[in-house]
């Protein structure tokens, strides 16, 4: 379970700007009154296999443009890089023709428990 100061800045599964988001509810692709549209994502960008790196330069020099930062390039077991950017600049890369999927960039922690006893 999300704590609400997280939901405010959670994406979900969407790649769309979050605001509050209840279960089973879509969300909006609308920003909230007041919501600032450059409000800064921490995202990983991935792109389909075999895209032209010009395009990822490109979609990178983009971002940096609309005052987006560049944190980590990607180009050995996915193509792609991580970033933080704006609402906005993530609703202009999902229309990009090469771009697989968008998730939020954050800690990642592994649990294993061992079946032998």
């Amino acid at each position: 379970m999300i704590a609400d100061n997280e939901a405010q800045n959670a994406f979900s599964a969407s790649v769309l700007p979050a605001g509050v988001q209840r279960a089973g509810e879509a969300p909006s692709t609308i920003p909230s009154k007041g919501q600032n549209a450059a409000a800064s994502n921490k995202v990983i960008v991935v792109f389909k296999p075999n895209t032209d790196q010009a395009d990822i330069t490109k979609a990178e020099n983009d971002i940096i443009a609309q005052g987006g930062k560049i944190t980590q390039r990607y180009t050995s077991a996915i193509l792609g890089f991580a970033a933080e950017l704006g609402d906005n600049s993530i609703q202009a890369l999902t229309v990009h023709p090469q771009l697989n999927y968008i998730e939020p960039d954050g800690p990642v922690s592994a649990y294993a428990k061992s079946l032998i006893a």
